[in-house]
């Protein structure tokens, strides 16, 4: 259903009315969640982090010495733990179950685990402190965007109670 709008034209006096999409009424008809590009990059950014989270499980041995050479609290709970809560998290933005809550995941993922294991502060080698850099602002921007998933899945929360 479209909005009208009035025009008026000012040498007869007459008014007529068109019918004018708006974002407002766009948005009751077709969601910004139900758009293509939206679906694509829930997809892509959900599915990315699932894979990373599934590779950390794989690996686990890996990931938690990693994470002891850190000094990361707790290695042998926290990694199995948080890499579970990043699945989860990516598997519920790919898919946009619970998002606020797949995206929240995916926010204490990033939060809690990069000035842990990207502290390029702590490198004096230029070659690993730009790695260190690089992985920390690639986490950043990837907070950025769970963080406006967030945003957007509470909306769908409000708007479905």
């Amino acid at each position: 259903m479209s909005r009208l709008f009035q025009t008026t034209d000012r040498s007869d006096s007459q008014t007529t009315r068109r019918a004018e999409p708006t974002a407002e009424t766009d948005q009751q008809s077709h969601p910004l969640t139900e758009s293509t590009l939206f679906r694509a990059g829930r997809v892509l950014f959900g599915g990315v982090l699932a894979f990373n989270a599934l590779d950390n499980l794989r690996n686990l041995e890996g990931r938690i010495a990693y994470a002891e050479s850190k000094n990361a609290p707790a290695p042998n709970v926290s990694v199995p733990a948080i890499s579970g809560g990043l699945l989860l998290g990516g598997i519920g933005v790919a898919l946009w179950r619970i998002p606020s809550a797949a995206a929240a995941a995916i926010a204490g993922f990033l939060v809690s685990i990069t000035p842990v294991m990207h502290d390029f502060w702590n490198h004096d080698d230029p070659e690993q402190k730009q790695q260190e850099v690089i992985h920390f602002l690639k986490n950043t921007a990837l907070l950025g965007a769970a963080l406006a998933f967030l945003k957007i899945g509470q909306r769908e929360d409000y708007r479905n109670d």
